[in-house]
Parts: structure tokens; C-alpha cells; sequence
């Protein structure tokens, strides 16, 4: 009101200072001109409001990776104008919140929050307890939604890389290390395809490969994969063979040059054996007994020599398998059709040549090799692990678990003409693929491992959990403590006992920046992890977030009481009546030129 008590004696002024002018052309306009700057001056000065309804019991809060479409038909169902924040992202119109207790101060009276966006973390969401939350939750981007690989491997074995990528256009996947790309695929536009990508490491040590993404001219860094190469198991393994043959003289001299225990027996001829022994002492092989057994991982034999047994070596053969864990390779060329060795022989087989050999393609863990393999296969089955695979879903070589131990087959019965043409690493790669998925497994008794999240980052929570399997139960925990390889900086780590799990303690760990770390303890082998950059592997910190939101809507159990609606004054934009006031009096000053 006062505003107007204002303009209307300025305006006046302008238009009779306007009318009195001797030249009467364009005199309409200078009225006009008149009229116009001397309401928008005043409007510049005492900006006007408009009046708003709005109500203080509801918000909007956006998060990153909300939808505008989804903020605006939310806006145009809401009666009343709810205040609208941003956390994390940025948006035009939003209060920018540095964090959610500023929220509450804002706003004191809020009973429900819409959410849009990919949602919050567990401890983001701990401060709007007693507020009920209305999700408006976005679909995952396109990237990798799914990512795993061992962190730790053999050295031999080969490093894969799996995981499922959503892709928008034309995109290439690459396995970086030491600056060179070591595999890559390649994936059709708007398609999700589940990847695989193999590097076999031939040094020791922990290493950290990149994955990248390449659409278009862009390539992105989509996280990193830290993987820890140890040397390989040094193995007790027993040959057994039916005569005296190049594969097994090989073999022996192979395993034997990896420094593992070997201890090799052939029958020369009827009644007759020979033995020796590399890496380890001589003992009795003449007959075996489960003593013998005892001092073995792996047994590798035939089937002739398993039907050359007694019925009571092949029954302690297998207690060895099913009570102690040991694993059982059989060579052969052919299904064995005797009862008497079907425990470590009955696998389902079929026959694809006629030929007493065949030529085939035989693929494991990143290898692929041409070689001579019996005329049947494998049929690949739930009960089967494939070991060694060849196309059609067929295996060469397979494995299942039998009580604590595993047996295995294969119908590849030459390996030895690899070493002949000078394929070393091929050879080398196929018994560490063999031997290690068999080998008896060693039994931990103190270990650690990240029990959550699977990729660590710098100022968020990483929850380290020790095993001991020998602390009494009245002994106090364990203290440990934490180490950045990076600076070298070191930290004590409070252990907690598991209630449910008496012989685990766990600790909360939070990071301070990225690279490897190492936790210990008195009387346990060190454990090494990887904190990445917070902005590796975003589809985790996504699929947390949204699970963890969803996981509060599920279980709140607020009542929002009825809406309150209240009014408030929003300023007018002063640009409109700038721009008016700038040309009107230019028009003005002009016309008085004129």
C-alpha cells in the first residue's frame, strides 16, 4: 500500500513534466515512457511480494540422481508448496543443505519428507527418525551394476574380472595393468551384458588393475580392482600309475621343479613297482594305508591303476576323501565302467568322435590351448564344477565335492607335448588350474577379512572382523591395529566380541585416504586391503543407498498429523522492472535528442 502512496506522486511528476514540453509529437509515448519509469523505480526500490501457500510439515529433499520430470509432477499434487532442498546434488529454486540436521532446524515442524533421487546412507538416514519418508527413488544409470574378483590368487592363476554393465551406446571394457591393456569386450548399445575379463599375473605382490569403459571418444575410469598374488601351495601329491608313461615322468618333474612334494608310483610289471620321491622323504608306497594318505593334498591317477587295487586300498582311498579332505584326479580316455572305482570315476559322460582321439579347443581362467583330448566329454551339471571347458557347454575336465574332499576327472590323458613345443606357461597354468581346485583345503584358524562394504572408501565406515578358532572364551579381545601403507600412519582398533559368533571380534575402521592398508594383531598373519577413490564403483555407493532407504521406509511406522497450511511472502524478481525502468527512460532521454 505504501509502495503505491509512493509511485503515484512520481509518476504524476514525470507525466506533467512529460505534458508540458512545447513539442507535442510522440506525445502519447512520452506519457507512456513516463508512466512506466516512475512505477518501475519505485518498484526497485521497495521490491513488492506476492503471498504464498505453503506448508511446513512437508518438504522435498533432492538427492544425486533425481529426476526434474519427477520433482515437477510432484510439485503440481501438492496443494501447498513445499520447501525444497537439495543434499549432495544442486538444483535452480532448492535450498542447498550441507548436512540433514541443518533440515530439521529449518524446518522444526516437519512431519513427511519427499525423497528423490537415489536415496541416503544408513547414518544419513538415522537423522530423520521420527519423519516420514515418502521415496521417490530413481532407476540405477547405466554403468556397472555388479562387480566381484578374488582378492587374493596363486601365482599362475589367472585374475577375473565379472561383473554386469548396462550400456547406453557403443561402449569397450578394458583391464588395465602396468599401464597396458590386458583384455577387453565389447558391448552393444542399450543392452546389459555380464562381462568377464582375465589377466594371469607372473609376479608375486599386490597389484591394483583398472577397469575402464571407452563410449564414443570418452573413456572413464570405472573403479579399480586390488588383487594380492601369493606363491602357489606347496603341495604333497601322490602319482599313481598303471605303467611307466611320458605324461606322469613330466608331470613329476614339473611339480617337482614348483617345489612340491611328490611321490611317484608305477607298476613296471606284474607284481612289480617302482617309486621315487622328489622334495620329500622316501616312505613305504608298496600299499596304501591311511597313514600314507595322511601325509598327502592330491592324488593323481588312472583307472587302471585304481582297478589294480584291493577292495580295501580303494576304501580307505575314498574315507581319505570323504573324512579328510583329499582331492582325487583320475586320467583317463574313456568312461570306466567298474563298480569298483565308480566313487571316483562316476561322471556323466558322452561320446562326440569315433576316433580314439580328437582335436578340440580347451579353455580355463584367461588360457585357451589346441589339444588332443579323449573322444568323449564331460556333460556340464549342477553337481559339476567345470575345471577345464571346451565348446558347447561341454568340459574336458570336472570336478564334485564328495563329503570334505573332491574327486575329479579329465579326458585330456596328453599334457606333455606342451612342454615339447615349448608351451611352458600353458602347461604350467593348466595343473595350477587342476591341482588348486582340488587340493585338500587348508584349514585357517586365525584370519581377517572385510566384512562390509566390498569396496572400502576414505571417510566411510569399513568393518574389519578377526577370527580366532584357539582364544578361550574367557580371554579378553584381541587388540589390533591399523596401518596406511601410503603415510605410514597407524591407528589402534577397538575388537568386539560376536554375540552370535563367539570366536569372530570386529571393529569399525574409517579411512582417511585411499591406497592399500594393513591390519595386525599378535600372533596373525597380516592383512592387507584396499581403500579406493570415492568416486570408483559409484553403482555401489548406489545400490547402498537406495537399499538402506528403502530398508527405513519398510520398517518407519510414523503418522504424519494432518497438513498445516501456512502463507508466506515471496519476493518479485527486480530484473522485469529493471529492464522496464532502463528502456522506458532511455526512450526518454532519446526522444528529448530527437
Amino acid at each position: 500500500m505504501y509502495t503505491w502512496l509512493i509511485a503515484i506522486p512520481i509518476t504524476l511528476l514525470l507525466l506533467l513534466l512529460a505534458w508540458r514540453r512545447p513539442n507535442r509529437q510522440r506525445l502519447a509515448l512520452r506519457l507512456l515512457a513516463s508512466a512506466v519509469a516512475g512505477i518501475s523505480l519505485t518498484l526497485l526500490v521497495f521490491p513488492p511480494t506476492i503471498k504464498q501457500t505453503i506448508n511446513p510439515s512437508v518438504a522435498i529433499l533432492l538427492t544425486q540422481g533425481y529426476s526434474s520430470d519427477t520433482l515437477e509432477m510432484l510439485l503440481k499434487q501438492q496443494e501447498a508448496k513445499p520447501v525444497v532442498y537439495t543434499f549432495g546434488t544442486n538444483a535452480d529454486d532448492a535450498k542447498q543443505l550441507t548436512d540433514l540436521y541443518t533440515l530439521r532446524q529449518l524446518q522444526p515442524g516437519l512431519q513427511t519428507l519427499h525423497l528423490l533421487g537415489y536415496g541416503l546412507d544408513e547414518q544419513q538416514l538415522k537423522v530423520l527418525e521420527g519423519v516420514q519418508l515418502v521415496p521417490h527413488l530413481s532407476e540405477v544409470p547405466a554403468g556397472v551394476s555388479a562387480v566381484q574378483w578374488p582378492q587374493e590368487v596363486k601365482l599362475g592363476e589367472a585374475i577375473t574380472v565379472a561383473g554386469k554393465y548396462k550400456a547406453e551406446g557403443q561402449t569397450k571394457l578394458y583391464l588395465k595393468a602396468a599401464g597396458q591393456l590386458r583384455d577387453s569386450v565389447e558391448i552393444k548399445p542399450d543392452s546389459s551384458y555380464t562381462f568377464s575379463l582375465r589377466n594371469t599375473s607372473k609376479l608375486t605382490g599386490r597389484f591394483v588393475y583398472t577397469l575402464l569403459a571407452k563410449t564414443g571418444a570418452n573413456t572413464d575410469t570405472l573403479g579399480q580392482v586390488p588383487v594380492q598374488v601369493a606363491e602357489q601351495q606347496q603341495l604333497s601329491i601322490l602319482l599313481l600309475a598303471s605303467a611307466p608313461s611320458f605324461e606322469f615322468k613330466f608331470l613329476k618333474n614339473h611339480l617337482g621343479e614348483q617345489q612340491h612334494k611328490i611321490a611317484y608310483r608305477t607298476t613296471v610289471s606284474k607284481n612289480i613297482m617302482q617309486s621315487e620321491w622328489v622334495n620329500m622323504a622316501k616312505t613305504d608306497l608298496s600299499r596304501i594305508s591311511s597313514k600314507l594318505l595322511q601325509n598327502f593334498d592330491v592324488v593323481i591317477t588312472e583307472p587302471q591303476a585304481l582297478q589294480s587295487m584291493s577292495a580295501g586300498e580303494r576304501a580307505i582311498l575314498q574315507r581319505a576323501v570323504t573324512d579328510d579332505g583329499l582331492g582325487v584326479l583320475t586320467i583317463a580316455t574313456a568312461p570306466a565302467n567298474s563298480r569298483s572305482t565308480a566313487f571316483f570315476t562316476n561322471f556323466q559322460s558322452n561320446r562326440l568322435s569315433q576316433q580314439d582321439t580328437r582335436n578340440t579347443r580347451a579353455g580355463w581362467s584367461g588360457s585357451e590351448v589346441n589339444v588332443t583330448a579323449s573322444p568323449y566329454t564331460l556333460v556340464n551339471t549342477t553337481a559339476v564344477n567345470s575345471l577345464i571347458s571346451e565348446q558347447g557347454n561341454n568340459l574336458l575336465a570336472g570336478a564334485r565335492r564328495a563329503g570334505w574332499g573332491k574327486v575329479a576327472m579329465s579326458y585330456i590323458p596328453q599334457t606333455f607335448p606342451w612342454q615339447l613345443e615349448g608351451k611352458d606357461d600353458i602347461y604350467a597354468s593348466y595343473w595350477s588350474t587342476l591341482l588348486s581346485a582340488i587340493a585338500k583345503e587348508q584349514v585357517k584358524e586365525k584370519f581377517w577379512e572385510v566384512e562390509t562394504p566390498q569396496v572400502p572408501q576414505p571417510n566411510k565406515p569399513v568393518i574389519l572382523s578377526y577370527t580366532d578358532y584357539t582364544l578361550a572364551a574367557s580371554v579378553a579381545a584381541p587388540t589390533a591395529t591399523v596401518t596406511s601403507l601410503a603415510d605410514s600412519v597407524s591407528i589402534n582398533l577397538p575388537l568386539a566380541q560376536q554375540t552370535h559368533h563367539p570366536s569372530t571380534y570386529s571393529g569399525t575402521f574409517w579411512p582417511r585416504s585411499n591406497g592399500w592398508h594393513k591390519v595386525e594383531n599378535v600372533g596373525a598373519t597380516p592383512y592387507f586391503f584396499y581403500v579406493q577413490e570415492q568416486s570408483d564403483w559409484q553403482f555401489q555407493s548406489i545400490a547402498e543407498r537406495k537399499a538402506a532407504t528403502e530398508a527405513f521406509v519398510a520398517k518407519q511406522s510414523v503418522i504424519p498429523a494432518a497438513d498445516v497450511v501456512a502463507y508466506t511472502a515471496k519476493p518479485v524478481s527486480l530484473i522485469w522492472f529493471f529492464i522496464a525502468f532502463v528502456l522506458s527512460s532511455g526512450f526518454l532521454w532519446l526522444e528529448e535528442k530527437l
